[in-house]
């Protein structure tokens, strides 16, 4: 698809504000990726989820949140322009962890997401042709116990992405119960673990206390019954049946179409 030229108005009131970053990032290294899901037409969007290897999962880091600061510079002669991205921010303290983290981290070929406060949007610095590579300054004095850590991409490539699949951590945000037929997204964004049925399969028609934007993961069970889905309130694409084997995840997007009333939108499976 080739990028259609629109017209750009102003996106609201106050938008240009700094700030509206969540207090932590997530990163990965590229090499446990085992697939990248493709950007959209128009080069931004990435709908899928960031597969990794199995055993391997993405990380949470503590930033101060007022300094994280993140950024993308073109570069380059005429005819050779590029992307360069890059991430800053700090961490109070010199614990083990940190250090470890500074350790075991250097020479990493790295993926950063950056989550905002205000909106389910996610931001994705690196790709796995440029990706990012870390820096930092560990300073403690009588001012300060810090590390400042700077992440840049290593070649110029594309623009930053916009994340809305899910992000891959060591533990889903909750379980669902077995023989359940909804799910309560109370916990929020995130993965889910289905459960198998104890005698049947159970079919999984609706969720609860959905937030318009929110994006989850159903994680397939396996087992002798594992979940499946169906109903008017999941959308599923091209209307294909979706089980919960072992292994396979289906990701949606929730969308408010009324009062009290959402849609779940298929974005991607496994």
């Amino acid at each position: 698809m080739t990028y259609v030229k629109v017209d750009i108005a102003k996106p609201g009131d106050n938008k240009g504000v700094g700030g509206d970053k969540k207090a932590q990032v997530t990163i990965f290294d590229w090499d446990d990726v085992a697939t990248m899901p493709s950007r959209d037409g128009n080069g931004i969007v990435v709908t899928g989820n960031i597969a990794m290897n199995p055993g391997a999962y993405m990380v949470k880091l503590y930033a101060t949140q007022s300094t994280v600061k993140a950024g993308a510079d073109s570069e380059g002669d005429p005819d050779a322009k590029g992307i360069t991205q890059s991430v800053d921010f700090e961490h109070p303290g010199d614990s083990q962890a940190i250090r470890e983290f500074r350790a075991n981290w250097m020479n990493k070929n790295i993926g950063i997401i950056i989550e905002r406060c205000s909106s389910s949007q996610k931001n994705l610095y690196g790709t796995p042709c440029s990706p990012l590579q870390m820096v930092f300054k560990a300073e403690d004095d009588k001012d300060k116990n810090k590390t400042t850590f700077t992440f840049k991409s290593i070649q110029k490539g594309p623009d930053v992405a916009d994340y809305q699949g899910t992000l891959t951590l060591t533990a889903v945000v909750a379980t669902v119960a077995a023989n359940a037929t909804t799910v309560n997204l109370t916990t929020g964004s995130g993965r889910y673990q289905l459960t198998t049925g104890t005698s049947a399969i159970a079919t999984i028609t609706t969720c609860t206390n959905a937030v318009d934007g929110m994006v989850f993961t159903l994680v397939g069970s396996g087992g002798t019954y594992p979940s499946a889905i169906s109903g008017t309130d999941f959308l599923l694409a091209s209307g294909t049946a979706w089980s919960g084997i072992s292994g396979s995840e289906i990701t949606f997007k929730a969308f408010q179409s009324g009062v009290g009333a959402f849609k779940y939108i298929e974005l991607s499976r496994k």
